[in-house]
C-alpha cells in the first residue's frame, strides 16, 4: 500500500492548513501547479504522472483533490485518452484514477458519461491486463451505485451491478492477492447496495471467506470498506421514509419514488443475516473496531445492530462467542451522535 503512505502526509498537511481559507487556497494552487502543466504537456508520459500524483491526492484529502479537479476540466478528456493507450502502466494509472474519484457523486456522474463504455470494454478485452480490468470495474462498481439503491434513478442499466460483480469474483478467485482484495473490497462496499448483489456475496461462501480472511489486519481503508459492505447486506444504512400521500404526490408528478427491491424483504434479510453470522462476519466486525475513523466506527455500530435486533435477538450469542462483548466496549468508548441510538439496544441484546 505504498501510495498510502505519502496520501497520510497528504493528509496531515491538507488537516492543518483546511482550518486557514488562505492556506487551503494556496495549498491547492501549489499542487495546480504541479499536475497542470503536465496534463497539458500532450505527452502521455507526463501525464500518466500527473494522474499518480492525483491518485496520491485522492487517498489523502479527498477534498483537495477534488478542488484540484474543479480547476481543471481537462482531466476528464485527458482520463478518456490515456484508458485507450496501449501502454498497460498507463492505462492501470488512468483506471485507477477512475475508480478514486468514482467516490464523489458528481464526478461519478461526469466519469460515466465519458467512460462508462470504455471501462466496459477494457474488462472485456483478452488483452487488457487483470490489474487495469480490476480498477476498471471498481469504478464502474461505483457508478452502478450511483442510484443509492432506488431502482428507479439507476444511471447504468439494471443488472449491470450484478454482471460486474461475477466479473468481479472471477479476477479474485483468479489471483487473491492482497492487492486484488483490497480493490475487491472497495468495489463491493459500493456494489452491495445493490440487492442482488449482497443476496449472491452472501451466499457465496467462497468469496466471503477470501473478504473475511483479509480482515485479520485491516488497513484504515480496509476496515472502511468492510464496515460498508455489512452495513449495506444488514441494512442498517439510512434510508428515506416516503410518507403515502407524498408518494402518491410523487407518481402524479411523475418523480423518482424510491423503491426498495424484493430481496430487501424483511424474509430475504433474515436468512441473509444468519448467512453472515454462519461464515464468521461478527469476527470480521470485531477485527476492525480498533479503527479511529469516526465514519468506519458508526457503519460497524450499525451493523452490529443489524444483526443482534434481526429475528428477535437469535444472534446474540454467536455475537458474544466471536469478540462482541469486548468490541462493543471499545466501539463506544466515543460516539458519534447516530451512533448513540445504537448503544442502549445492542448492550440489552448482547447481555441479555
Amino acid at each position: 500500500e505504498w501510495p498510502l503512505r505519502p496520501g497520510i502526509v497528504v493528509s496531515k498537511m491538507w488537516t492543518r492548513t483546511r482550518v486557514d481559507d488562505k492556506k487551503s487556497l494556496q495549498f491547492v494552487r501549489q499542487i495546480s501547479t504541479v499536475i497542470n502543466p503536465r496534463i497539458l504537456s500532450g505527452e502521455e508520459e507526463h501525464q500518466m504522472l500527473a494522474l499518480r500524483a492525483l491518485n496520491i491526492l485522492l487517498q489523502g484529502s479527498f477534498e483537495a483533490g477534488g478542488d484540484v479537479i474543479k480547476d481543471n476540466a481537462e482531466i476528464y478528456r485527458i482520463i478518456s485518452k490515456l484508458l485507450c493507450s496501449k501502454n498497460t502502466e498507463i492505462q492501470q494509472t488512468a483506471a485507477e484514477t477512475v475508480a478514486l474519484m468514482s467516490s464523489d457523486k458528481k464526478m461519478c456522474y461526469n466519469l460515466a458519461g465519458h467512460n462508462f463504455n470504455i471501462l466496459k470494454t477494457l474488462y472485456k478485452s483478452p488483452e487488457v491486463a487483470d490489474e487495469v480490468k480490476l480498477r476498471a470495474l471498481v469504478g464502474m462498481s461505483k457508478m452502478c451505485a450511483s442510484s443509492g439503491g432506488d431502482v428507479n434513478r439507476n444511471i447504468i442499466a439494471e443488472g449491470a451491478g450484478v454482471r460486474i460483480f461475477k466479473q468481479i469474483r472471477q479476477l479474485l478467485l483468479k489471483n487473491p492477492t492482497a492487492e486484488a482484495r483490497k480493490w475487491v473490497i472497495e468495489a463491493l462496499a459500493y456494489l452491495t447496495i445493490d440487492a442482488e448483489v449482497k443476496h449472491d456475496l452472501v451466499k457465496d461462501e467462497e468469496q466471503m471467506k477470501i473478504i473475511c480472511d483479509f480482515s485479520t489486519d485491516p488497513s484504515p481503508s480496509t476496515s472502511y470498506s468492510l464496515s460498508c459492505i455489512f452495513m449495506n447486506t444488514t441494512n442498517t444504512y439510512d434510508q428515506p421514509e416516503v410518507e403515502p400521500e407524498m408518494q402518491r404526490i410523487a407518481e402524479y408528478a411523475k418523480q423518482s419514488v424510491p423503491q426498495a427491491h424484493e430481496l430487501d424483504s424483511e424474509e430475504n434479510l433474515k436468512t441473509r443475516i444468519s448467512l453472515m453470522v454462519a461464515r464468521g462476519v461478527p469476527s470480521v466486525l470485531s477485527a476492525c473496531t480498533s479503527a479511529d475513523s469516526e465514519r468506519t466506527r458508526e457503519f460497524l455500530a450499525r451493523s452490529y445492530f443489524g444483526i443482534v435486533s434481526n429475528n428477535d435477538g437469535e444472534h446474540c450469542g454467536a455475537v458474544v462467542q466471536q469478540g462482541g462483548t469486548r468490541s462493543l466496549l471499545n466501539l463506544f468508548s466515543e460516539n458519534t451522535e447516530k451512533r448513540k441510538k445504537y448503544r442502549l439496544r445492542l448492550c440489552v441484546d448482547t447481555t441479555a
